[in-house]
């Protein structure tokens, strides 16, 4: 359930929202992932290699079987606000609170 709902872009809880983007570039589709703590009102990125695709259905394929990854644990998120500043770990407690609530979904 929770995989079809990120391939619609959108993938939320109470506490954070996360947003699965596809864009175009130079013959390549790009995933691009974004977590929005509620609380704080701050968006974070996900500064994680995700593979890119030949085409946009490739690209969505490869950011759901990261996000996969993630959910069992075999993925460890690195969440940016920018380049030189990580997320503080209250922002990756919630993380992991929302994946371990996915893997309980199944």
């Amino acid at each position: 359930m929770w995989r079809e709902k990120l391939r619609q872009g959108i993938l939320e809880n109470d506490e954070i929202l996360i947003e699965l983007t596809i864009g175009g570039e130079c013959g390549e589709w790009l995933p691009s992932l974004a977590l929005y703590d509620k609380e704080n009102d701050v968006w974070y990125y996900f500064d994680n290699d995700i593979m890119p695709g030949m085409t946009e259905e490739e690209a969505m394929r490869n950011a759901v079987e990261f996000f996969e990854k993630m959910v069992v644990g075999l993925e460890k998120p690195i969440l940016k606000v920018s380049p030189l500043k990580e997320a503080p770990k209250e922002v990756y407690d919630k993380f992991e609170h929302f994946l371990k609530g996915l893997k309980d979904e199944g």
